[in-house]
């Protein structure tokens, strides 16, 4: 048997974070989606053959993979070239490789640690479902009692659906054989190959089965940048604490933060967890971390910064007078002293934020900014709730940014 792991998304939803990086490379607690995907599919069944399907940014996928696949007894990359579907990809993973029983996992979805025992269970042809509270963005799956799926419905509208319902979680197991059907499906209205379609095929003769997971809360479908803070924040949740790194003896750190080998947290300082500070990262002195802040490696906070329920990519840098609520900053990332993420309307409705052109609610009460990386802002300048700033944009002092800010743009108020 082999492990298709699926990553070849660009991550459009995503901007500005994926200008950077390819969505499957997105973090959780320091750990690539893809590398957290594969740990736990080849923990369900070790030892397989992996085969890794890429094309957007593929020489980062491949050098992450690479570096984070110790258990895999043998690795293949397949460039899927033009992405054209998840059908597609995995049809090419068959081409190069054969017609083998495949565990097929999609690199953009979170899934707790507790979800190994689910996906170990899953024999061809199966897939795993999660209950969810907004069906209509996934594909909706019908089961009976005895674990048959009668049927699935791919992003129903939102009138017919139910307020809660079993979705398909990007995990599935395949037989060798289904690939003569891979072949047979034909383009969808979005233009893609959609492995839903094989579901269909194989629910409508009744050979699909469906192992549902025990928590519903066990996984996260990381399709907008808020979905990304909120997996880190479900990670935590059950991390719990270590401390590998240096923390002053006049600091303070609660039980259940993870301070990495080579952190510092500096005198005067408070961590609140659950917290995750990862190698390299500086907190400090006179700083303070908030619950559900994950500071990756080489971050910093420094002196009288305070950050919230918000996640620092690699080497981004709050260095002086800085507050950063419910906010992704970008890797590479400078604020200036002074800068502030506004995080809460005035008359806290929830956040509003563009994605792809339109205007989606967020659901958030809270959520404040998503910068690309190494964008930088001059002094005081402060940032609206639900505003993207793009990957290498520069906003000068003093400015109110209550607009997106376009990749690479300079946005000026004087």
């Amino acid at each position: 048997m082999k492990v298709v792991l699926l990553a070849a998304g660009r991550g459009e939803r995503l901007r500005p974070l994926t200008e950077t990086r390819p969505k499957p490379l997105l973090p959780i607690l320091g750990e690539p989606l893809a590398c957290r995907q594969l740990r736990l599919a080849l923990k369900a069944f070790p030892a397989s053959e992996v085969v890794v399907v890429y094309s957007y940014l593929g020489e980062e996928i491949v050098k992450a993979v690479r570096e984070c696949s110790g258990a895999a007894s043998r690795l293949t990359f397949v460039d899927q070239g033009e992405a054209l579907g998840t059908a597609h990809a995995v049809l090419r993973a068959v081409e190069e490789t054969g017609e083998d029983d495949m565990l097929v996992v999609y690199s953009d979805v979170y899934l707790d640690e507790a979800s190994v025992d689910s996906v170990a269970s899953l024999r061809p042809p199966s897939i795993l479902v999660g209950r969810t509270r907004t069906p209509w963005e996934y594909g909706v799956v019908r089961v009976r009692d005895d674990g048959v799926v009668e049927g699935l419905e791919e992003k129903p509208p939102r009138e017919k659906t139910p307020p809660e319902a079993d979705v398909f979680v990007g995990v599935a197991m395949l037989r060798g054989e289904d690939a003569a059907a891979l072949r047979e499906i034909r383009k969808s209205p979005r233009g893609e190959y959609e492995l839903t379609d094989l579901f269909l095929a194989l629910a409508s003769r009744g050979e699909l089965t469906a192992v549902r997971l025990p928590d519903p809360h066990a996984w996260r479908d990381i399709g907008r940048p808020w979905d990304l803070l909120i997996a880190n924040r479900m990670a935590l949740e059950r991390a719990g604490g270590r401390v590998r790194g240096e923390v002053h003896r006049l600091a303070v750190v609660d039980d259940n933060v993870i301070v990495e080998e080579g952190a510092l947290v500096g005198p005067h300082s408070v961590v609140e967890g659950p917290a995750y500070i990862g190698p390299g990262a500086v907190v400090g002195p006179g700083a303070h971390v908030r619950p559900y802040t994950v500071l990756l490696g080489g971050a910093r906070l420094g002196f009288a910064s305070e950050a919230k329920a918000s996640i620092f990519l690699e080497n981004a840098k709050a260095p002086h007078l800085n507050y950063v609520g419910d906010s992704i900053i970008g890797e590479h990332v400078n604020l200036g002293a002074g800068t502030v993420t506004a995080n809460l309307r005035f008359d806290g409705r929830p956040i509003r934020m563009t994605v792809r052109g339109e205007r989606v609610d967020t659901g958030l009460r809270k959520l404040g900014t998503v910068m690309g990386g190494h964008a930088q802002t001059g002094i005081n300048v402060s940032i609206m709730p639900g505003v993207k700033i793009g990957s290498y944009a520069v906003v000068y002092p003093g400015c109110v940014v209550n607009r997106d800010v376009p990749r690479g743009a300079v946005y000026k108020c004087w």
